[in-house]
């Protein structure tokens, strides 16, 4: 029996890249028919293959929202946004016309990502607040309500912990009848309790698909509890870095390589990339894919880290898309 298409798409990460690079390949993913254009949300570069979030890493990083509009005028029919914003350093409000004005600016194809900000190094040196967990998913939550409200056309009061608002509204509204908001993460009791109460899409953090159907699962009990139906909302979900080869260990190596650029040495960088399970052949590659399909995502967005392997874009775009029409 047909399976629905799985869409493909990439998060393009914002370090260690100059802005022409980045332009063009956010112009080559669109061109290549990818269904998804991500860009991160960071502004300080993360580490690969470190135990802990922060590697000491210091050197160039592109804001993320920024990215989205110079790649607005360069692309065509890929679907984007911030994959996520974090709650700590974006003020809702604010977050809601960004995204409604990106949505003009793509004719309507804007998602706007929210998440509760995990990356502790960035908000210090920067000098954003970085509370515990427990208060940061209460200021996300907070976040997630006014952006819901404001996108559903509502004037916004709310006078919380975090943020007030006083007759917020968000006009012009944007293109799509309902542009789309996004909850980036897979707390279990907490977070996937936001993505059901206000989310249109919840991205999952990359896990095996498994574990992704178990979580969806859960999503839908809180669903049912909140009274929304299930279905309403998309389930996507953020893998590794892909790297496509004739052999595994050929793929590890490449993509070792380009993340020696993003590691504190290249031994971080090898276990990056081992831990990549879509560093491999387009064979696994494509047997991986369909399992997240088979276990209910409708779309995966690959992290792809400079330098871009364009032959893993091409194999991505033609043979592995291909092969995701349908079950073998």
């Amino acid at each position: 029996m047909a399976q629905p298409h799985l869409r493909v798409g990439l998060q393009v990460w914002g370090q260690y890249v100059t802005w022409d690079e980045l332009m063009s390949i956010g112009a080559d993913i669109d061109a290549l028919g990818f269904d998804e254009l991500w860009s991160n949300d960071h502004f300080l570069p993360l580490a690969a293959g470190t135990d802990g979030a922060d590697g000491g890493l210091a050197g160039p990083v592109f804001e993320g929202w920024s990215i989205l509009f110079g790649w607005a005028a360069r692309t065509s029919q890929a679907r984007m946004g911030c994959l996520v914003s974090g709650a700590g350093y974006r003020n809702p409000g604010l977050l809601v016309k960004m995204a409604t004005a990106l949505d003009h600016a793509t004719g309507g194809r804007a998602a706007l990502g929210l998440g509760g900000g995990w990356f502790e190094p960035e908000h210090r040196a920067f000098g954003w607040p970085f509370p515990s967990l427990g208060q940061r998913i209460d200021r996300f939550a907070e976040a997630a309500q006014i952006c819901r409200g404001l996108l559903d056309g509502e004037a916004v009061t709310v006078d919380g912990t975090w943020f007030t608002a006083d007759g917020a509204r968000n006009d012009p509204p944007p293109v799509q009848a309902r542009l789309p908001l996004v909850i980036g993460g897979s707390g279990e009791k907490r977070t996937l309790r936001i993505v059901a109460e206000t989310a249109d899409i919840w991205n999952a953090d990359g896990d095996s698909p498994a574990s992704f159907a178990r979580r969806s699962a859960i999503l839908d009990d809180h669903c049912r509890d909140v009274g929304r139906d299930p279905a309403a909302i998309e389930r996507t979900v953020g893998l590794p870095p892909p790297m496509i080869r004739a052999s595994r260990d050929a793929a590890v190596e490449a993509l070792t390589d380009i993340l020696e650029r993003h590691a504190v040495d290249r031994a971080a960088a090898q276990r990056a990339a081992l831990a990549s399970p879509f560093a491999d052949t387009a064979e696994a590659v494509i047997a991986l894919l369909r399992a997240y399909r088979d276990a209910g995502a409708s779309a995966v967005m690959f992290d792809l880290p400079s330098p871009y392997d364009r032959a893993t874009l091409d194999a991505l775009a033609g043979p592995v898309r291909a092969a995701l029409g349908a079950r073998a």
